[in-house]
């Protein structure tokens, strides 16, 4: 159900949120807000980027002396334009899928972001930034293709261990361990993340409800503890026969466990407690031949069961009441294989051929059985499904250096997506084409497109009793969107860069609220728009003085149609220019001593997002960190949140009026100590996909 492309906050209720640095996942169930906003791309003075093959080539240990990062995460935020305002990665206003090593990643941005905070910033190489990524990725839209540092022929042992604690309103520990060993051809690394502890976060909704022909007061708090326990592990091997004949093995695991425990007081008076597990089992298999042949195939199995139990009544002005005595189990069960194949050519003259194909098959097996305080079964909170989905993706794609000033790299892939819902045939069309004027002077120009499909859980018919007062509702009408992309970039003697951008997004789908005239109830439903489309410039500046300041500024100015004909009986075509504000800074405080304190600012203006209108919006970070002289014992204090912001929304189309503010990033103090040892040098690792999969 994640969105993440908004420039406002897409508010969604019963979803956990994540938003420890740690790597624990924040359970508040209630409602809670999620945004993506528009980034902006920045350059450095010095050769930090270099523009190639219609791509940005960051040079991350260059980039990282200036602005220090501990982790893979962390690192990439460092990249100008780049931002984690949403709790996940975003670029220049889009979703951006993570690439590593050439192979795409598996994984959505907040499963990403778990990971990538228990990787070391340290292995990172380079960071490939892509307007538009060509098809032979398997990938489409805006991508980062992250190259790791290759240690072939080496001899090491290697690791770094990570311990500390976060404190928001309650505390909770964590820990990372990492291992490398590298025998000549042959290397084996092991990752393992532990975290165990409380969170907490809150929300409140102030509404003036519709019911039949009056307008009820409606106002509540909500207050949520969670406990829980994770657990991380993988497995991976390779072996190097040469420089491009490679075989990689993996295998990744989950176990996860949350508790959690919330309070309702105010027109709702109402208590819910929640059980939830994940567990995940996945191998990948890449195999590279040295005639530019790869060969990959990945296995994942996804298993997710819930129980909930939820007691509660609304009395209002009116004094009807509701009551809602509910207890309700859930499970999610995903088998998924994939495979591709891979072929690149190096032509003379310039050019280069790829071409390919992929194959991938899903197995989904869900349901939901909710039962009232008598035993009996709800027909409406009740549903199973039991599908198989299929997809064909067959591309061909070249590139060529036309001359020392220009090149185009150009792909196409027609892809058949097979389910008991839809059955199609889409074709995506990408584009870069990249002009070095001169030394001071680059323009590209990129298009590309892409689909995205309803997470398997949205598209059941079901309803889910989050609260007293609030429903999610499943929509198995609902359709893929697509996405159509166009970006044209200047940049300017490597420092300042200044983009123009059109996103187009037909039948774009997000969760939004509505108010029944017929009950006291908020149903929050995923709906198709006629289209959400955004028009905008972004500017950005990389700035420093002397040794002791670097940084990176920005500012994006975005023009946003939202247009549905079908939502409930409130149909809205709104428009809306937002302006947003961010950065990052570090600041050397001691000469003698690797000390730093890093800020991160954001701050949107009002924006919307569907029947939304989002308040003003501040956060910030901040971080002090120290290392040693020789770099092996470090020691982290992070603020997040610091001013304790909440997301603030309300609807007032039409008949509805609600309002509702979340806290899902309680602000917090994270006390961190690293010691790495043997020399350490870390891998990147391929992630699962689990994008559609949860609640």
């Amino acid at each position: 159900m994640n969105r993440l492309f908004f420039i406002g906050v897409l508010v969604a209720s019963a979803i956990t949120a994540n938003a420890q640095d740690n790597g624990q996942k924040d359970s508040l169930t209630m409602e809670s807000m999620m945004h993506n906003l528009p980034e902006v791309m920045v350059k450095g003075s010095r050769p930090i980027v270099k523009a190639e093959r219609g791509m940005l080539s960051y040079n991350m240990p260059l980039l990282l002396k200036q602005l220090p990062a501990d982790n893979a995460y962390e690192a990439l935020t460092r990249i100008p334009g780049v931002s984690d305002a949403t709790g996940s990665i975003s670029f220049s206003g889009n979703e951006v899928t993570l690439i590593v090593n050439g192979q795409a990643t598996t994984l959505t941005q907040e499963q990403l972001a778990e990971r990538l905070k228990a990787m070391p910033a340290a292995q990172l190489s380079k960071a490939e930034v892509m307007l538009s990524a060509p098809a032979r990725y398997h990938v489409r839209g805006m991508a980062i293709n992250i190259v790791t540092k290759d240690y072939a022929g080496n001899n090491q042992l290697s690791g770094q261990i990570i311990g500390g604690m976060r404190q928001n309103k309650y505390a909770n520990e964590f820990g990372n361990l990492y291992l490398s060993l590298q025998r000549d051809k042959f290397g084996l690394d092991a990752q393992y993340k532990y975290v165990n502890g409380n969170s907490y976060g809150e929300s409140s909704r102030i509404a003036n409800h519709p019911l039949g022909n009056n307008r009820i007061h409606y106002n509540d708090e909500t207050g949520q503890k969670s406990f829980g326990i994770t657990h991380d592990y993988r497995l991976g091997m390779n072996y190097a026969f040469s420089k491009s004949h490679r075989l990689d093995v993996a295998y990744t695991g989950q176990w996860d466990k949350t508790n959690s425990n919330s309070r309702t007081t105010g027109s709702s008076i109402s208590g819910m407690h929640r059980d939830s597990h994940e567990y995940l089992h996945n191998v990948d298999v890449n195999y590279a031949l040295p005639f530019g042949l790869t060969l990959s195939g990945s296995y994942t199995y996804y298993r997710t069961p819930q129980q909930q139990a939820l007691d509660g009544r609304i009395t209002t002005e009116n004094k009807n009441e509701t009551e809602r005595n509910l207890t309700s189990g859930s499970e999610q069960t995903i088998n998924k294989w994939m495979f591709t194949a891979d072929q690149t050519h190096s032509l003379a003259h310039g050019w280069g051929l790829s071409y390919g194909v992929k194959g991938q098959f899903t197995s989904n097996k869900s349901y939901q059985t909710t039962i009232d305080k008598d035993g009996s079964v709800l027909p409406d909170g009740t549903s199973s499904v039991d599908l198989n989905e299929r997809i064909w993706n067959i591309y061909a794609g070249f590139s060529k250096q036309i001359n020392k000033a220009i090149s185009l790299d150009a792909s196409v892939a027609a892809e058949q997506y097979h389910s008991p819902v839809w059955d199609k045939w889409r074709v995506y069309p990408t584009l870069n084409a990249l002009w070095n004027v001169n030394d001071n002077h680059l323009l590209n120009l990129s298009f590309s497109s892409d689909s995205e499909y309803p997470s398997y859980w949205s598209t059941m018919s079901n309803v889910f009793y989050s609260s007293t007062y609030t429903e999610i509702h499943g929509n198995p009408d609902l359709k893929p969107c697509s996405y159509y992309n166009l970006n044209l970039m200047w940049q300017i003697k490597r420092r300042y860069t200044l983009m123009a951008f059109a996103n187009l997004k037909p039948d774009y789908f997000v969760q939004l609220p509505y108010q029944t005239t017929d009950r006291m109830t908020v149903i929050m439903k995923e709906t198709n728009f006629d289209y959400s489309n955004s028009y905008g410039l972004q500017a950005s500046a990389i700035f420093s003085a002397g040794k002791w300041l670097n940084g990176n500024v920005f500012a994006v100015g975005t023009y946003k149609h939202d247009k549905s004909r079908n939502f409930f009986d409130l149909p809205f075509d709104r428009k809306k220019l937002s302006v947003i504000l961010g950065g990052t800074a570090s600041v050397k405080l001691c000469s003698t001593q690797d000390l730093h304190l890093i800020l991160n600012p954001f701050y949107q203006t009002k924006a919307i997002q569907g029947v939304y209108d989002i308040s003003p919006i501040f956060s910030m970070d901040a971080k002090l960190q120290w290392s040693s002289h020789d770099g092996k014992w470090g020691v982290r204090l992070n603020g997040s949140n610091i001013f304790n912001n909440r997301f603030d929304t309300r609807s007032v189309q039409g008949n509805q009026d609600y309002r509702m503010k979340v806290n899902y990033n309680w602000a917090s103090v994270t006390f961190a100590v690293i010691y790495k040892f043997g020399g350490y040098k870390e891998k990147t690792v391929k992630e699962v996909d689990t994008s559609r999969m949860g609640h």
